[in-house]
């Protein structure tokens, strides 16, 4: 395990302990955990900045600068001073969903300094996750893996481009946001939960390289931020019943199929991965609902084809009262990388014998981090 990740990692499960400690106090001060913060992070700042500089010299991928810049803004909010005289404002700014997490609510400076720690900490869990994923995109080679599988140009070009413009709408998800308080308006899913779409992305296709081509010493960090990944998106299927138990049973079958014997499972899995999404947004904004909502759209390119809502449409209705468009853009290219990614897991089902348990244990977790985060934004959790 790369020594940085895991001296931050053991860290910041120190300052979340220590936070919920302060949080029982009559009089908190959150000044000490918030030092801290800076301290649990260098580590990971100088990962990052040895990533930077190994992607500069190597010319990579814009993606994974847009990664790189992205985790770059990030730390900068952390160090950004926390101050401010604007309490009773501040606090009635703040999304519901981070003054639940908050003792019976009183209008003074401990509640804000607590407010304004939860968001650090929460960007320091952030900025971790986008080290990891910093690190697995710097070691994807589109070319290598349409070589290795013999998968179509098309096919892999499509994959390529849609992960570009994810990267992108991140990066102006994070430009969108200048001080902490704008993380505080949104619901407190909603960071940690973009990030975790862009790490599962790139773990998904880190399955796709040998063994051989892999640093062994990085295992154990994957192992952990996967149990992660794993354990926050263990309520999308109750998220799904909610929505329409006829689409959750289908796909409860699929995931059970992983562990079963029948060796036709990977064809069951990436069948039932592209009729969720499609049968899940088509309830999420319905044909009818759309179509009446449509005309209050400033910008309607793209939302209509042959009279029928496109895919983009539908995200947009979904998002229609998030009142974000870089959160917006990020889930329309979000849903777009997630299809074009069972596309090519499904070509390379058509053309090996057999996807690995790793690699179906993989695209079924993307499959869970997507649902988990479109069904959240969906269910109006974002209403204060």
């Amino acid at each position: 395990m790369p020594d940085d990740i895991k001296t931050a990692k053991t860290a910041l499960a120190k300052l979340h302990h220590d936070m919920e400690a302060i949080n029982r106090l009559a009089k908190p001060s959150y000044l000490s955990v918030i030092e801290q913060m800076e301290r649990t992070l260098e580590p990971i700042r100088r990962q990052h900045l040895e990533f930077s500089r190994a992607f500069e010299m190597s010319g990579a991928m814009a993606q994974i600068q847009e990664i790189a810049n992205a985790n770059q803004h990030w730390q900068e909010l952390i160090k950004q001073a926390s101050v401010t005289n604007r309490i009773a404002e501040s606090l009635a700014a703040a999304h519901q969903s981070w003054l639940e997490r908050m003792k019976p609510l009183q209008h003074d400076f401990s509640h804000l300094s607590q407010l304004q720690a939860s968001a650090k900490l929460a960007l320091c869990d952030t900025s971790l996750r986008l080290a990891a994923t910093e690190r697995l995109m710097g070691g994807i080679d589109f070319e290598a893996i349409r070589g290795r599988f013999q998968i179509e140009m098309p096919v892999i070009a499509g994959l390529e481009s849609s992960i570009a413009h994810v990267a992108a709408s991140y990066g102006g998800l994070a430009e969108s946001i200048r001080e902490i308080s704008d993380i505080t308006r949104l619901p407190a899913f909603v960071l940690p939960g973009a990030t975790r779409e862009i790490y599962t992305t790139s773990f998904a296709l880190e399955t796709l390289r040998p063994w051989d081509d892999r640093d062994e010493d990085e295992a154990e960090t994957e192992i952990q931020l996967v149990a992660e990944a794993e354990l926050e998106t263990s309520g999308c299927i109750a998220l799904l019943q909610q929505v329409d138990p006829g689409l959750a049973r289908p796909y409860i079958g699929a995931r059970d199929a992983l562990y079963g014997n029948n060796a036709d499972r990977a064809r069951h899995i990436l069948s039932s991965l592209r009729e969720l999404w499609n049968h899940l947004l088509r309830r999420l904004a319905p044909d009818d609902l759309v179509a009446a909502w449509i005309p209050v759209v400033s910008n309607q390119k793209d939302l209509l084809h042959e009279g029928k809502p496109t895919r983009r449409a539908r995200v947009l209705y979904v998002c229609r009262e998030l009142n974000n468009d870089p959160l917006t853009d990020f889930l329309m290219h979000d849903t777009r990388a997630l299809v074009k990614m069972i596309e090519l897991f499904n070509r390379v089902h058509e053309l090996e014998t057999a996807l690995t348990d790793e690699q179906l244990r993989a695209i079924l977790l993307r499959t869970d981090s997507w649902l988990m985060y479109i069904l959240q934004i969906s269910s109006g959790n974002f209403h204060k």
